[in-house]
């Protein structure tokens, strides 16, 4: 027995499915894309609030600094003149910046699907922040070494120790201060959408 091969037929049929799964395809990547770009949107807005919050521990932060900063300026000029006027004390604050927003966007890829320039951005406020924490830690070590020798604080030794407390302090400041201005400017472009 022989059959007929209606080879229009089949030719129809074969491109009918090609058509359909190369379709059914493509609207399962575009519908991923949709998925994706609102899971970077959203991962966006969790990390500009977290900045938002930092920036806020810090502002009050440098302002404790500052005043700190001024203090220790008296206390040196005031020990290199030969008379001290105050005793020596300071209470150094340290904010603890968050950033599991980020953490977040980094393990659920979707870092991917913002915008390069935002990425170059972002890992700038985070090396910053990073920077403030790694100095951070060393102004407690500073600390630890100033309070072991304020028994004697009209020694020589104990203004080289706050000479070193004041510098490590100062590049706390730096940090924040560069953090600050940072995220203002990335705030400033990237609040809005």
């Amino acid at each position: 027995m022989s059959s007929k091969v209606n080879f229009r037929r089949a030719s129809f049929e074969f491109l009918s499915i090609v058509v359909a799964v190369v379709l059914a395809m493509a609207l399962t990547e575009w519908r991923q894309d949709v998925l994706n770009e609102k899971l970077a949107q959203k991962s966006l807005e969790n990390i500009i609030t977290e900045i938002k919050d930092n920036r806020e521990d810090l502002l009050g932060d440098s302002a404790k600094i500052v005043r700190d900063l001024a203090f220790m300026d008296r206390w040196i000029k005031s020990f290199e003149n030969g008379k001290i006027d105050e005793d020596f004390s300071l209470n150094f604050d340290y904010s603890f910046l968050k950033r599991g927003a980020l953490d977040v966007a980094i393990n659920n890829q979707s870092m991917t699907y913002i915008d390069f320039e935002i990425n170059l951005d972002l890992a700038e406020i985070y090396n910053t922040q990073d920077f403030y924490s790694q100095k951070a830690l060393d102004v407690f070590d500073a600390m630890a070494s100033l309070s072991s020798s304020t028994d004697k604080p009209e020694s020589r030794e104990f203004l080289a120790k706050v000479k070193g407390f004041r510098f490590q302090l100062g590049l706390v400041m730096g940090s924040i201060n560069a953090y600050l201005e940072e995220t203002k400017s990335f705030l400033e472009v990237n609040e809005s959408r």
